[in-house]
This record gives C-alpha cells, structure tokens and sequence, in this order.
C-alpha cells in the first residue's frame, strides 16, 4: 500500500506538468571565417543576434542585435564593435499580437524611417508602407500568397513600379527556426543591413511562410533596358538524419561561386506548466517514487521550486 501512495504522489507531481518535448534550436550559422550566433532568454525568446565578419582590411566587424519585449513592444538595438555611437534602433509598436508599425534609427541620425502593416485575415501580411519623417517620398510593398507561402512581391516608388520578385520554395516540412531566417519575410522586412529577427521569431509579423525558398527572381524596372526576369538568388539544403538543415549553398547573382553555410542546433525541453497556485515555500525535493527528502540523494531527483515549476536533476 505504501508502495502505491508513493507512486501517487509521483504522479500528482508529473500531472502538475505538461508533457516536456525537446526542441532543435538554431545556435550559430557559419559561412567560412564569417559567423551568426545566436543566444535566447530562458523563456526561449531571442536575446542576441551577433554578426561577426572579416573584412577584406583583414580587420573584424561586430554586430550586435539586443531583443527587450514588452507588451505591445519590441525594441531592437544593433551596436558595431561596442561602439554606442554607431546604434541603429528598431523599435517595433503591437496591436493584437502583430507589429502595425516599425520606427527605425539609423547611427543617431536625425531622421526615421517609418513602417507601416497590413494584414489579410489569416494574419498574412500582405502590404507594407514606407515614409521618412523628413521627407515626402512614399514605398509600398504589396504581397501575395499562395498555399501558404509568399507568391509575389510587387515594390512601387511614389506610385512608379519599381521591381517584382517571385519565389520557388522546396517542398521539406522544416521547422520555425530555419523557416525564420530562410523566408522570404526575413529578405523583404531587411533593411539597412539589419533584420528583426526577434519579432520575426514571435510571429509578430504574421505567419511564416510554410516553406523554405529555394530560388527568387526579379524583374527590375528602375534598370536602363528591356525588362527581363533574372534569377536573383539560389539555395540548395542538406539535411542530416533528424531532418534538420545542416548546411546551405547560396548562389546570387553575378557572384562567381556560392556561399557555403554550417548550421548549428542545439536541443531545448519546452512544454512544461505547472500548477502555481499551493506553492508558498522554497525548494523540495523527491524520489523517483514521490518520496520527499531532505536533500538530494544520488540518482534522479524530481525538484519543485517555491515559483511552482518542476525539474529533473541528475546527480
């Protein structure tokens, strides 16, 4: 009988949480002697998102890109070789979950570029308005979908078509984390070299597209000449047995040969809720059968916090 009260308690406790799953989290990419790292918050929201390049000077540039979330904000600073006078600012305004408008700040400068979103009723975003606050020119951005993925983008300059662009996608099931770095999204919402990774990661720009890219095209009307489609960009993928993407050839146009890419992952348990509500005390601790102890005992340990959340620990 003992035996299973014990178990009981054991089952109380695992009740109090959900189901842990492990993830695949990207931590780096790396192109050659060139690298992106990435670091996340404990609540797996996107913390840093640090650009390290060698320059031809044989010098090394850093960029630095720093998440704060709020409510109905998200703010991104991007500070070149921990220098304060070279910060960009993108400060990122939410309503019902999505970012309705993007004011950035470029090394200080007096001016703002202004961004501005529409989005369709299945949270696609499908226009995109840009101004500057010291001048009177207007860019729109106009997109559609098709299965879920991004079909066309059509960019006019006050009123004049300036370039479309199409896209091929590869038809694997890949997960969030690569589809928010290789989405036509992260090329479109681009600028000034800067990318909004984190909110892009929150889904606070809509849905992602289901698929990765594996070519874009444009055809380009600011160009002297007859218009012609060209292919802009190329990407092959390798995946390793887990289905994730390991490495990527990139091949642009007019480049003589491709970039060549090396993508690290890392595993993350998520999915545990706890029952917060009895916990007023600190740190306890149990067997594998739900017997309390005094401390941690060799073995695996099951630890309530006085917060209410449950961990595993091996010792």
């Amino acid at each position: 009988m003992k035996r299973i009260y014990a178990l009981s308690i054991v089952f109380c406790l695992f009740a109090s949480m959900a189901m842990a799953q492990t993830e695949k989290r990207l931590v780096k990419m790396k192109d050659g002697a060139d690298w992106t790292e990435m670091k996340y918050h404990a609540d797996g929201k996107l913390f840093t998102f640090t650009q390290t390049y060698h320059l031809d000077s044989g010098k090394q540039k850093i960029d630095v890109n720093t998440f704060t979330y709020n409510t109905n904000q998200i703010v991104m600073k991007c500070v070149t070789d921990n220098d304060p006078s070279m910060t960009d600012t993108w400060t990122s305004t939410l309503k019902n979950g999505l970012v309705e408008k993007d004011v950035v700040n470029i090394n200080g400068n007096p001016d703002n570029d202004i961004f501005e979103y529409t989005y369709d009723t299945q949270r696609q975003l499908v226009r995109i308005k840009r101004t500057n606050d010291h001048t009177t020119s207007v860019t729109t951005v106009d997109i559609t979908w098709k299965n879920g993925d991004i079909a066309t983008v059509k960019t006019t300059n006050n009123g004049k078509l300036m370039h479309e662009e199409r896209y091929e996608y590869d038809t694997a099931n890949d997960n969030k984390e690569i589809r928010v770095y290789l989405s036509p999204l992260a090329s479109i919402l681009s600028y000034e070299a800067l990318s909004p990774a984190g909110q892009l990661r929150e889904g606070t720009y809509g849905v992602l597209c289901k698929h990765l890219y594996k070519a874009s095209y444009v055809k380009s009307y600011s160009d002297p000449g007859p218009v012609q489609e060209v292919q802009d960009a190329a990407f092959t993928f390798t995946r390793n047995a887990e289905g994730l993407v390991t490495h990527i050839s990139q091949l642009l146009n007019g480049d003589p040969q491709t970039n060549e890419y090396d993508l690290e992952w890392e595993d993350v348990t998520t999915g545990i809720a706890v029952n917060t509500a009895t916990s007023t005390q600190s740190a306890t601790y149990y067997n594998i059968e739900g017997v309390r102890l005094a401390q941690p005992e060799r073995g695996l340990n099951i630890v309530r916090n006085a917060d209410g959340s449950v961990r595993k620990v091996m010792r």
